[in-house]
């Protein structure tokens, strides 16, 4: 289950995100920010302070968002631990995803 709270301001717009990011959810929580329109969405932040889980589709939605300028916000050692390990996948400078490293058995 998920309860997202939109609000909407001068500032832009803050979704707040409260259960579980998975799942069909995630497809809402796409929706909502598709129709925020695109001159609206480089103004999100998403609030994850009451998030409690995130599958790897709200992994990806949440790696998308970050990737074109939406602001997050997380509380407790998971939800910072998966936005840090997102975050570390971007580029700061523009955004796109960082090319990851091979991987394999050290030594081959």
């Amino acid at each position: 289950m998920l309860k997202i709270t939109i609000v909407r301001n001068a500032q832009g717009t803050t979704v707040a995100l409260a259960g579980r990011l998975a799942g069909p959810w995630v497809q809402e929580v796409r929706r909502c920010w598709m129709e925020a329109g695109v001159g609206h969405r480089d103004r999100w932040r998403v609030d994850l302070r009451e998030t409690t889980h995130m599958d790897a589709e709200g992994k990806d939605l949440l790696s998308e968002m970050l990737r074109r300028g939406v602001r997050c916000e997380a509380k407790g050692c998971l939800m910072r631990a998966v936005l840090e390990s997102l975050l570390d996948k971007t580029d700061p400078s523009n955004g796109e995803p960082l090319p990851q490293p091979a991987r394999g058995r050290p030594g081959s």
